[in-house]
């Protein structure tokens, strides 16, 4: 992976719990703490801000919903590309979507989202099963993401038959239990996936090494596993970086890490995890990738700012 020359080409966008509507109790019956849940927010918004994944963030207003805390739900980012996801099962969050494009179009963003799978009806298709890599994109089929995304989305990025830019879509079956494919399968640094230790990302992994190995491809990707449950935040961008956000009270997930040569940044994440919102549907990050006259814009956020894991606290 090189680097770019990119001015805040990696855009964040987030968005604020409104205290009154966060939930008594999770999920499971475990009660949540609400003042807590808006101090992890806080901080972990503060953390995004000084790290070296994102060049702006953004935080978004508060709405009286938990599921709007899933900024991520709204589209998924493969290069340019901003692709809008289906709203089946999601009506009732239009006007939140519709919400985000506005902050997005007003942070340079387009004003829409392609609308490729959406214009199936046969169409089912989570943004969270969708991982983008340096080589492809891995995208899950499972409970929330169906055959025909799969073939659409292969349809529009695959690209076989060239060596010098050979790009592949993989399909990784998931169990009916698992979450979200990013949720314990993502990238970060240069050549590096991080995967859940448990049935989930081992299976993801052995799928994407074998799929991967049937193109021909001789360079193989580093893995870092994590405990399973363990929420991170990292994704494939415009730029290089070695930052990862790792939930705090891992401590063996973020030793792997560090031991891969990647900057794992601890985060307090337990709140929301009472909640079922994991740390990559907390985020929406978007390329903003626009040409100016000399090819790229110059980008100008120095990297001496970069927090290292032990000064954080």
């Amino acid at each position: 992976m090189k680097s770019t020359s990119c001015y805040r080409a990696v855009h964040a966008f987030v968005r604020a719990p409104h205290y009154r509507t966060i939930p008594a109790t999770g999920n499971n019956g475990v009660v949540v703490n609400r003042d807590m849940l808006i101090r992890h927010f806080r901080d972990f918004y503060r953390t995004l801000q000084h790290s070296n994944l994102v060049d702006k963030v953004h935080i978004m207003s508060e709405r009286p919903n938990i599921e709007s805390l899933r900024v991520s739900d709204v589209m998924s980012c493969v290069g340019p590309t901003f692709l809008g996801m289906p709203l089946y099962g999601m009506e009732h969050r239009a006007t939140e979507f519709m919400d985000t494009i506005r902050y997005i179009r007003g942070a340079g963003g387009p004003t829409s989202a392609s609308t490729y799978l959406q214009d199936n009806e046969n169409c089912r298709c989570h943004s969270g099963d969708i991982v983008c890599l340096p080589t492809g994109i891995t995208v899950g089929h499972g409970p929330r993401t169906n055959a025909v995304a799969h073939q659409i989305i292969k349809d529009l990025f695959e690209v076989k038959g060239d060596p010098h830019m050979q790009f592949d879509v993989f399909a990784l079956e998931q169990e009916g239990d698992a979450p979200p494919l990013g949720d314990y399968f993502g990238f970060a640094g240069n050549n590096v996936l991080l995967a859940w230790k448990d049935e989930h990302g081992l299976l993801a992994v052995d799928q994407y090494q074998q799929q991967r190995a049937n193109t021909g491809a001789s360079e193989q990707m580093q893995i870092a596993y994590l405990e399973s449950g363990c929420h991170f935040f990292s994704f494939y961008g415009v730029d290089y970086s070695t930052d990862v956000m790792v939930q705090k009270g891992y401590e063996r997930s973020m030793e792997s890490i560090a031991a891969i040569g990647l900057n794992p940044i601890p985060v307090q994440w337990s709140e929301m995890t009472k909640l079922g919102i994991s740390m990559r549907a907390a985020v929406l990050s978007l390329n903003f990738l626009q040409p100016s006259s000399h090819g790229m814009m110059n980008r100008n956020k120095t990297h001496g700012t970069r927090w290292q894991s032990y000064q954080i606290t």
